[in-house]
């Protein structure tokens, strides 16, 4: 044989055990993955111990049996109680026609029309409870100009899974932690998920991301979780009371508002934003943990608005650097966290305008100025977050347990916090409406009939095509109105009302207030088309 052919003879025998190597290398990861999903299903849930206060039987995951299967299984049996929510906004843009006036120049700009603008926009959310409640997130209902504001959508729309729409009434908002609780009537109980203990996370666990991005439908993406605890900030929220999991699952626009799903079928986290320098995903996305959320949520449902602990304190803006731990007597490597060179500074007690002043429950408690504190009942003081989403997260009235260092000598005390209105007293000074104010403004435009008409003159019968001559032209529809939702639309011309002709404006105003309360007002509308041409049809509502 020669020794060529020994070589080849040799390199096939070593191709073929590389090859079989390979294969058994690959059954051994394989079975760790199944089995990894398996013991992910069958581990016991701490749902229990986080999930809304709700009713009804959560949807279910069976267990996995690969990987793949686990895929499939945790989105059959989540994505019947994931929805597309769509909202509709009037904007004041009195702004932008100041400047677009002074671009055009008067004469042009007299020629425009003019008014309020309507805006939509599309996000997701989850159901969480049989009777309907939707969380989401707050930008996701706010205006697309206002998503920084407190104000609400005009207009709320939910599809469910089963393609049916209905109209959702706002519960209430946590705009700094940018939550929301939406809730629509369904004729029965509706399909929900169970929540899971974010807590539970691990660095490198599989998720899904389901929501409806771009708009282009129910989307479910997997990945896993890259991050958890990561403290951010930006334009939309300040992340100033809640941690977030970060994940490579692809998260884009539309996908806000939506789950983020363990591979127990169980919501884990609300998907919230992205770091993308192209507003599509590059494998950096965010989501508000169920360890923030579901406070939020039930705080909303119960009460309706959230109620946060303060204690009186301003903390330093920079953390403990190893000069400043040993001047402030922290320095150290204690293992129980007392003295291993971290904590919270304190440099002022402030009252609740945020104005140095010994009137707070710090103050009352006992701790002073250049206090470093290091823990807050059984956890851990390591920086500013932790002491901000701790006493945030902690009801008013409830008596906080805290321990601090006094340049070497540690101190217990129990702080008995009050509630944090600093954000109530910022809306009231710059003037904004209370979050209840628009909610009883925007019950009662639902409640109206919300349209802006005039005469149809011949000029307009001309330019539309029309053959037919009166009638009143509406020039504007308050989204969520009674008008909107019978299916009157801007530029619609209206010719009668329950089969009386009306030719001008004042006609059509005395027809409607001669018809009683509660009686049906049946309206032959002419739409045009995008070909400019009409198509007549009927509407109708009751009058309220």
């Amino acid at each position: 044989m020669t020794l060529r052919n020994t070589l080849f003879r040799y390199r096939t025998g070593v191709g073929f055990l590389a090859v079989l190597a390979a294969l058994v290398l690959g059954i051994a990861i394989g079975t760790v993955l199944v089995l990894d999903g398996v013991s992910s299903t069958e581990k016991e849930s701490k749902s229990r111990l986080t999930t809304p206060e709700g009713r009804g039987k959560p949807l279910a995951a069976a267990d996995a049996g690969s990987l793949t299967e686990g895929f499939t299984r945790v989105a059959e049996s989540v994505e019947a109680a994931v929805v597309n929510i769509n909202t509709t906004s009037i904007v004041n843009m009195e702004r932008r026609q100041r400047e677009l006036r002074e671009f055009f120049g008067d004469n042009l700009w007299n020629r425009m029309p003019r008014g309020p603008a309507r805006r939509t926009s599309l996000g997701s959310g989850v159901i969480v409870d049989s009777q309907g409640y939707i969380l989401s997130n707050h930008h996701v209902i706010a205006p697309v100009e206002e998503a920084v504001g407190r104000r609400v959508a005009d207009k709320i729309s939910v599809t469910l899974h089963s393609g049916e729409t209905h109209t959702a009434e706002v519960v209430g908002v946590d705009h700094e932690s940018d939550l929301a609780v939406i809730k629509i009537e369904a004729p029965g109980p509706l399909p929900f998920v169970p929540v899971g203990d974010a807590t539970d996370l691990r660095i490198g666990e599989w998720v899904l991301a389901i929501g409806n991005p771009f708009g282009v439908g129910k989307t479910i993406t997997a990945g896993i979780v890259s991050a958890t605890a990561r403290v951010i900030g930006g334009p939309v929220m300040s992340a100033a009371f809640g941690d977030f999991i970060q994940t490579d699952a692809a998260i884009n626009p539309g996908n806000s508002g939506g789950p983020l799903v363990n591979m127990s079928g169980e919501v884990v986290g609300i998907n919230t934003l992205i770091v993308s320098g192209s507003r599509g995903s590059q494998g950096v996305g965010f989501a508000i943990p169920s360890t923030v959320f579901v406070n939020s949520y039930n705080q909303l449902v119960s009460k309706g608005k959230i109620e946060r602990g303060w204690m009186g304190i301003s903390m330093n803006d920079r953390p403990l650097n190893p000069e400043m731990a040993e001047y402030f007597g922290v320095a150290g490597e204690d293992p129980k966290g007392i003295k291993d060179g971290d904590g919270v500074l304190v440099t002022q007690l402030v009252d609740e305008r945020g104005e140095p002043n010994q009137t707070g429950p710090a103050y009352d408690a006992g701790i002073r100025e250049e206090d470093v504190i290091v823990k807050l009942g059984d956890q851990e003081v390591e920086n500013n977050f932790d002491l901000r989403v701790t006493v945030a997260n902690t009801p008013p009235g409830d008596a906080l347990p805290v321990v601090v260092v006094r340049r070497g000598e540690v101190k217990n005390f129990s702080v008995m916090l009050a509630e944090r209105t600093m954000e109530a007293q910022e809306r009231s000074e710059a003037g904004g409406l209370s979050f209840e104010e628009e909610e009883e403004d925007q019950e009662k435009r639902r409640k109206e009939i919300g349209l802006r008409w005039r005469t149809l003159n011949p000029r307009d019968s001309d330019q539309l095509g029309l053959d037919e001559e009166g009638g009143v032209f509406i020039t504007e529809i308050w989204p969520g109105s009674l008008g909107d939702e019978a299916g009157l639309r801007r530029f619609d011309i209206i010719t009668h009302v329950n089969g009386d002709p009306v030719q001008t404006d004042r006609e059509f105003k005395e027809t409607i207030d001669s018809i009683e309360a509660d009686q049906a007002i049946i309206l032959r509308v002419i739409s045009i088309n995008q070909n400019r041409r009409p198509s007549v049809r009927y509407v109708s509502f009751r009058k309220p």
